[in-house]
C-alpha cells in the first residue's frame, strides 16, 4: 500500500501552481476524456475528480462547467455524465465542419503568412513521413489535428476560431470513442496537400472546395467504419 505522502505526491503530479487550478483541472480532465480513461455515459462527481487531481472541489466545479459548455460532459438532473456520441451526432458535427472549415480555408488563403504556409506544408510532410515509418495512429492523428487547427487559426476570424476549437475538440473525442483505426490514412494526406497548395497559392474558392470535399469524404469513411463496427458487434 502506498504511504500517505506518496499518495499525495501522485495526486499532485497533474496539478501544479503555474496557472489557475480550474484551468489545469479542465485540461487534465479533457485529456482523461480524449484518452478514454472515462467511459461514455459514465457518471462523474466533483468529489471523485477532486480526489484524483489532489485539489479542492471548487476548481473542479468550474472545470466541469467548462466541459459542459464544450459538450464533452452532459448534465442530467443534478448529475454529470461523460458525453456518449451517436451516429446522428457525427453527421451533425460534420455538417458544421463542412461549412465552417471550408470558410476557414478560404480565409486562410487570403490571410495566411508565408511563414504560416511553410508550417502548413511542414505538417503535411511530417504526416507523410509518419505514415512511411508506420508510426502510431496517435502520432498521425496529432498531426492531422495540427493541420486543421493551423488553417482555422490562420483565418484571422476570432469568432470562427472559437466555434471551430469547440467543434474540433468534440470531433477528436468522437473519433477516439467510436473509431479504433483510420482507414483513410494514405488518402487524406493527398487531400491535405491539395488544400495546402490551394491556400499557398491564395486561391480562396479552390481552397474552400478542397476542404469541403475532404470533410465530405471523411464523413463517408466514418459512415462505412461505423457500419462495419456495428456489423462486427452484431
Amino acid at each position: 500500500m502506498l504511504s500517505a505522502e506518496r499518495t499525495r505526491s501522485r495526486k499532485m503530479d497533474a496539478i501544479v501552481k503555474s496557472e489557475p487550478f480550474h484551468i489545469q483541472a479542465y485540461k487534465q480532465i479533457h485529456t482523461y476524456l480524449l484518452n478514454k480513461e472515462f467511459s461514455p455515459g459514465e457518471k462523474l462527481t466533483e468529489t471523485g475528480l477532486a480526489t484524483r487531481l489532489g485539489i479542492s472541489r471548487g476548481p473542479v466545479r468550474e472545470a466541469i462547467r467548462m466541459l459542459l459548455h464544450d459538450g464533452l460532459l452532459v448534465q442530467k438532473g443534478s448529475h454529470v455524465y461523460v458525453y456518449e456520441p451517436n451516429f446522428n451526432d457525427v453527421i451533425d458535427l460534420y455538417r458544421c465542419r463542412e461549412r465552417l472549415e471550408s470558410l476557414a480555408a478560404e480565409l486562410a488563403a487570403e490571410y495566411m503568412t508565408n511563414d504560416a504556409k511553410k508550417k502548413l506544408f511542414h505538417f503535411v510532410n511530417q504526416t507523410e513521413t509518419a505514415l512511411n515509418n508506420n508510426e502510431p495512429d496517435k502520432k498521425i492523428a496529432s498531426l492531422n489535428k495540427a493541420f486543421h487547427e493551423h488553417i482555422v487559426h490562420s483565418s484571422k476570424n476570432g469568432h470562427l476560431i472559437q466555434f471551430m476549437d469547440l467543434i474540433h475538440s468534440k470531433n477528436n473525442y468522437m473519433r477516439n470513442v467510436l473509431l479504433s483505426d483510420r482507414t483513410r490514412k494514405w488518402v487524406f494526406i493527398d487531400e491535405h496537400r491539395q488544400i495546402a497548395e490551394a491556400i499557398s497559392e491564395g486561391k480562396k474558392e479552390k481552397a474552400g472546395f478542397a476542404m469541403k470535399e475532404h470533410i465530405q469524404k471523411d464523413l463517408v469513411a466514418w459512415k462505412q467504419m461505423l457500419q462495419y463496427s456495428s456489423e462486427e458487434e452484431g
